[in-house]
């Protein structure tokens, strides 16, 4: 535990006194975040303004995990996610830049959202930052309970299908989909021309709702990374952030 402590107190140092990099304007997502040998610090250093945190309810407290029986104690939202970006934001050295927070939901929805609203009012400089959202995905209650919950709550929309209520559809962040339900595309070689005609269709009527768009289980590849380019995808995921953001910093139009 202590060598963990110490881990992190170096890396809050190194990072905060280096430079700021350029910004990367299109969305790079930290797929599965908490994977990483360092969480959060890894993907936000490198540039990526999305980041995932799964996040199980239990004992009252939300552990970030893919499963009840993978909990580790001490690895909570606040100590991997929440007090790490609380440091950013007080950080005399550094301005936020924009960031979302992507929260995938593995345990009951309404108990495991009530218990984080409660534990983001501990974190004033979080919830009331512009630049920075916290959005709901995994499993979340009926959309039509969305508008119950407060304006730094917002939901991560896994459907095509549009609302009526605009009031919900404020309440959406983003529309993110299965990559592999459209396309058996691996990453390596040339798409085919066929998937992409299919991708461009589903990314095109996601943007005519005026939402950013995200694929999941997707090829994690340049190849692939590159057709998430061209095809326009808002947020392009990956297991490999500092790769990523390494390809991306070095492409021009």
């Amino acid at each position: 535990m202590f060598r963990t402590r110490v881990l992190f107190v170096g890396f809050i140092i190194f990072f905060q006194c280096k430079k700021a990099q350029n910004p990367i304007q299109l969305g790079l997502h930290s797929h599965n975040d908490y994977e990483q040998s360092i969480p959060f610090w890894t993907a936000y250093e490198s540039g990526l303004n999305s980041i995932e945190v799964d996040v199980f309810l239990k004992n009252d407290s939300l552990y970030v995990t893919h499963s009840e029986s993978e909990i580790i104690k001490d690895r909570t939202i606040e100590s991997l996610y929440l007090t790490p970006l609380s440091k950013v934001i007080s950080s005399q050295s550094e301005s936020i830049k924009k960031l979302q927070i992507l929260v995938d939901i593995k345990s009951e929805s309404q108990l495991t959202l009530n218990k984080l609203e409660k534990t983001l009012n501990y974190y004033p400089e979080i919830i009331d930052k512009e630049n920075i959202s916290i959005v709901i995905s995994g499993n979340r209650p009926d959309p039509k309970k969305y508008v119950d919950y407060p304006d730094f709550i917002v939901f991560d929309y896994q459907s095509l299908d549009p609302l009526e209520n605009d009031k919900i559809w404020s309440k959406i962040a983003l529309i993110s989909l299965n990559f592999k339900n459209y396309s058996s595309w691996n990453g390596v070689g040339n798409i085919s021309a066929e998937d992409f005609i299919k991708l461009d269709s589903i990314i095109r009527l996601a943007h005519s709702y005026g939402k950013p768009f995200r694929f999941w289980g997707t090829p994690d590849s340049e190849i692939a990374w590159e057709v998430f380019r061209k095809l326009r995808v808002d947020y392009i995921n990956t297991d490999k952030p500092v790769q990523l953001a390494a390809y991306f910093n070095k492409v021009t139009d």
